[in-house]
């Protein structure tokens, strides 16, 4: 897909402020998240696969490449007071869609690393099926797979 040069916006990104920055990389990877880059502290960046961009940063975080969007987790933040990255996510109204080729292998993922599926697989009308998980923080992750005619 070409992006308009003319388009004021050209890439979309989420930043999830994350109340245990090893639990939810463990959690996005075992998904099946592919990292492009990484940042934190010396001990944390040493435990990332070598190939993937690091910068120094006195707080923590993950970003994932998913198509044209970024994905990012991260313990702290500048902008951010402290005390957000320990709030647990209490509502849905937020949620991340995530179009899949394979709803079997997402499930089957979550099944292998233990991962609570919270909505199981439902098809809808508009020919999908989906389901529901949420992530450590109670992040709300609907995955979509497209049925075929």
């Amino acid at each position: 897909m070409a992006i308009n040069k003319d388009n004021l916006i050209n890439k979309f990104g989420i930043h999830i402020k994350v109340s245990d920055l090893d639990a939810s990389y463990d959690f996005y990877r075992k998904l099946g998240f592919k990292e492009t880059f990484a940042y934190g502290n010396k001990h944390f960046l040493s435990k990332l696969d070598k190939s993937i961009p690091t910068a120094p940063e006195k707080y923590r975080g993950v970003v994932f490449e998913i198509g044209n969007s970024l994905f990012e987790i991260a313990d702290g933040h500048l902008a951010v007071k402290p005390e957000v990255f320990k709030q647990k996510i209490k509502c849905s109204k937020v949620s991340a869609m995530l179009h899949v080729n394979s709803l079997s292998e997402v499930l089957q993922r979550c099944k292998k690393h233990k991962i609570d599926v919270a909505v199981p697989p439902r098809k809808f009308p508009w020919g999908t099926r989906e389901i529901v998980i949420k992530d450590p923080d109670g992040f709300v992750l609907v995955f979509i797979e497209k049925l075929k005619s």
